[in-house]
């Protein structure tokens, strides 16, 4: 049944139209009267309704007022007019916000009944034609959960081909791998108890029991970001936490996982009791060394066979050397600051950042091999930043760097030949910058940014844009952050998150439509990016903003 509202001042004529229409054999149920605009309006705050019928005609706000105003809070509702006016002007007002039909009173009840019969028709079709997308979505958002579920999970099993042009491969799949801190952590169920409370519970129905299981995975981490999840069997669920400071990490990884698996214990697991154990690895300072740590995740899970009823196993291994855990906890973040700014020739720029983590380096008071790890590091990093200058790069540092490096005896003397030989790099690199270059690189990333702001509601591609610039996705994506300071991924979230901010406060779009009009296919997802960018979510962004504006 579709919900109606009939608005009509006079009284005779409105109890008529209610009470001597068969509406339930057209589809149809009264759910509201109205004897003006206002009300009606007042009334649609409250209740649901699908088709307004309504008089042109009334006192205090007339039916063209009101159903411009509907047609603006309630897109999806149908609209007949019931007007004692011919003219065409009234007709025309009546097409401007899409009126299903403009009926002339006196109507008869014939008229009446043919017009909200084709209502019904199209209001079937239109169902149907929703319904098709509605579930064609979950198909897709099924297959697409189980493209990222397969990446999460190769990434952690260690398969290096997926770093090839990872940040392509994990914008498409709506990944968010930013932070400093990167840890894989497993919880293991026993099976044999599983298995007794799948035949008691679940009907031996493992799909259902996953199922159920990223059910409370989902809204236990509602309030977390960049954590993702992979249910891998009905007993096994894989964790990868990225983090921006330790003290979020420390404060946060390990609660997070208690909580999970108590609410599945307590929730699903009500036969039998189910014990299980959390295995925690090692956090890194870069994504790529994550499965690693999910070895570790695991290893750690096997401690338990001597530690008993220790719940949560975070690893430790007196045989894993203190030069890589120290090498994980003091990680330099100017590291990449010093591989962008030589990169685009700041030879200013990178003594800075160089003086600062070598001050950082030197009160740690860290082992020398740690720090001239971190050396090597820092040369492998601005190697891959500089594509088209290797031949620069091998002229400015040649083959010594990493024999010096090893040979080197105090920390200052190490300090002094990396911070000269690199700003050497950056300057060579400068000097090698036509100034028409530069001109023809911006006119490059504008024809790129254009393109860009024409498709922010596609899936936008790194293939895409480059292919449109008539550059390699390498040397694009390159070019893209050495003109503009900013990825090119970052770029096309600023401006979907600007978007997002316009559309929030000036329509009354639902946040889902918003998130697909601007490129989301993960309205979640871009709940929470949206909140990492302005700092409110997109419903209390949308409230503050209409404040303002009354205010105003």
């Amino acid at each position: 049944m579709y919900r109606l509202m009939v608005v009509e001042d006079e009284d005779m004529i409105r109890r008529g139209i209610v009470n001597s229409i068969p509406w339930q054999s057209l589809g149809f149920v009264v759910v509201a009267e109205s004897a003006n605009g206002k009300a009606a309006l007042e009334q649609l705050e409250k209740i649901q309704v699908d088709v307004l019928l309504t008089d042109i005609k009334m006192p205090i706000m007339g039916g063209t007022e009101l159903s411009k105003i509907v047609r603006q809070l309630y897109p999806d509702i149908e609209i007949i007019i019931l007007s004692g006016f011919a003219e065409f002007e009234y007709a025309r007002q009546a097409i401007s916000f899409r009126a299903f039909d403009y009926l002339l009173k006196p109507t008869n009840k014939k008229k009446l009944l043919d017009a909200f019969t084709a209502l019904k028709e199209s209001m079937d079709q239109k169902r149907e034609i929703k319904e098709e997308i509605y579930y064609s979505n979950i198909y897709l958002n099924a297959g697409y959960e189980t493209l990222r579920n397969e990446f999460l999970q190769s990434m952690l099993e260690g398969d290096s081909s997926l770093f090839k042009d990872f940040e392509e491969k994990t914008a498409s799949l709506e990944l968010d791998f930013t932070g400093h801190y990167f840890a894989a952590a497993t919880i293991k169920f026993d099976r044999k108890s599983i298995f007794g409370e799948l035949e008691s519970s679940w009907g031996t129905d493992k799909r259902l029991l996953t199922f159920s299981y990223r059910n409370i995975i989902k809204e236990e981490l509602s309030n977390i970001d960049n954590v993702y999840y992979i249910v891998e069997d009905y007993d096994t669920i894989n964790f990868v936490f990225c983090f921006p400071s330790k003290e979020k990490q420390d404060a946060l990884m390990i609660p997070c996982l208690e909580s999970i698996s108590e609410s599945i214990h307590n929730c699903l697991f009500k036969n039998v009791a189910v014990p299980y154990t959390i295995g925690v690895g090692l956090s890194y300072p870069s994504i790529h060394h994550i499965a690693k740590s999910f070895t570790q995740a695991k290893k750690s899970i096997q401690n338990n066979f001597y530690l008993g009823e220790q719940r949560v196993q975070v690893y430790q291994d007196n045989n894993e050397s203190k030069y890589e855990q120290n090498f994980i906890r003091f990680y330099p973040e100017e590291m990449e600051h010093v591989a962008v700014a030589i990169s685009n020739g700041n030879h200013e720029d990178t003594k800075k950042y160089l003086t600062s983590m070598f001050r950082a380096l030197s009160e740690q008071n860290l082992l020398p091999e740690i720090v001239k790890n971190y050396c090597i590091a820092l040369k492998l990093m601005v190697q891959s930043k500089i594509t088209n200058s290797y031949g620069v790069m091998e002229r400015i540092i040649g083959d010594e760097f990493s024999e010096f490096v090893k040979e080197a005896l105090t920390v200052k003397e190490l300090e002094t030949y990396i911070v000269n030989v690199m700003v050497a790099l950056a300057k060579a690199i400068d000097e090698t910058i036509d100034p028409l270059e530069i001109k023809e690189q911006r006119m490059i990333i504008d024809k790129a940014k254009a393109y860009i702001a024409t498709c922010l509601s596609e899936k936008i591609t790194l293939k895409m844009i480059s292919e449109h610039v008539y550059l390699s996705e390498t040397y694009f994506s390159f070019l893209f952050k050495k003109v503009t300071g900013i990825t090119y991924i970052d770029y096309i979230q600023k401006l979907r998150m600007q978007e997002a901010k316009k559309l929030l406060v000036n329509t009354n779009y639902k946040v889902y439509k918003i998130a697909e009009m601007i490129g989301y296919s993960d309205y979640k997802y871009f709940s929470v990016q949206f909140k990492k960018y302005v700092a409110l979510t997109p419903k209390e962004y949308r409230n503050q903003g209409r404040r303002e504006a009354e205010q105003s």
